[in-house]
């Protein structure tokens, strides 16, 4: 009798009841959350999956404070949303298609229909810890344009600027300030994750990502921008004996000329918010955590000049 009472209340944990008809709830779906750039008085946050057709959502309101959210301050960045089934709301659904055209639409997918809508009972939490990660894209690891001087392998605090621009290295474009982008100074010649042969013109102490005279002819790179372009890349000396090669690393090439502009530098926030449901009460389904998801975007941030 014991051994019965066991297996029957084991069955209640994978299968729910509801009129007589009998449903188990597998909340099996991908890690990944889609953001509705078509709702804009709110967040409405989703997952679905298609076999069978099913949908998780949060929706809340797009105040300030909730912005934090997806564009924070500091990393990591953690707080609580407390459902209350009116601007706070938690639903699973199904269907009866595919609902990806149903979800976000302003004109909905006529021939999709929600046939069963389950909704967190107020009082349940919606918690989020949010991370950021800064990068430049410059082809050269965050963890080698620090140097680490503070021994606390943090780039953010006490970091590496080798231009003194007040842009540190790891999310500066253009490490030299030489209006070449690091990324266009072959920092990794031969694509193998070795920075110690990095292109070097002038065989001097640096490299040319991090040499503001590339070609060593006591002309700073960025003043041999003959059209004034903050570009010295596309300007050549026709009269040189190599009239191919740009100006910038031709040592024979040596006029100035009256450049005052810099290139404009961003880097990119990569940002990726997490979302647990707590004490969720789906009518359905009473559980004590539910993993939401994740989701991920990037902005990007200009430096004031």
């Amino acid at each position: 009798m014991r051994k019965l009472l066991y297996i029957f209340s084991l069955c209640l944990l994978v299968t729910t009841c509801n009129d007589g008809d009998v449903f188990e709830v597998v909340l099996d779906f991908e890690d990944d959350l889609t953001l509705c750039s078509e709702v804009s008085e709110d967040y409405l946050l989703y997952k679905i999956k298609n076999t069978p057709y099913e949908s998780l959502s949060l929706i809340f309101p797009a105040t300030s404070a909730n912005d934090l959210i997806f564009n924070p301050t500091e990393s990591p960045y953690t707080d609580q949303l407390v459902i209350n089934a009116t601007t706070i709301r938690f639903n699973y659904r199904t269907y009866n298609g595919n609902p990806e055209d149903l979800i976000c639409a302003l004109i909905p997918d006529p021939s999709v229909n929600i046939t069963n809508d389950y909704e967190a009972a107020s009082g349940a939490i919606a918690e989020f810890v949010t991370t950021f990660v800064d990068q430049d894209d410059d082809g050269i690891p965050t963890e080698i344009e620090d140097l680490n001087t503070d021994g606390d392998n943090d780039p953010s605090t006490n970091p590496t600027d080798s231009d003194t621009d007040g842009i540190p290295d790891y999310l500066d474009v253009d490490d030299d300030n030489d209006n070449v982008l690091t990324k266009n100074e072959n920092p990794d010649v031969n694509d193998d994750g070795d920075f110690s042969d990095a292109l070097n013109t002038d065989g001097d102490d640096l490299p040319n990502y991090l040499d503001d005279d590339d070609d060593g002819d006591g002309v700073p790179t960025r003043l041999e921008d003959e059209d004034m372009s903050n570009s010295p890349t596309n300007d050549f000396d026709e009269g040189s004996q190599t009239p191919n090669v740009a100006r910038y690393l031709d040592a024979t090439a040596v006029e100035s000329y009256a450049v005052s502009g810099f290139l404009q530098n961003s880097y990119d926030r990569i940002i990726t918010v997490s979302f647990t449901i707590l004490n969720a009460n789906l009518e359905i389904l009473n559980t004590d955590s539910i993993n939401f998801g994740t989701y991920t975007s990037t902005i990007i941030n200009y430096f004031e000049d």
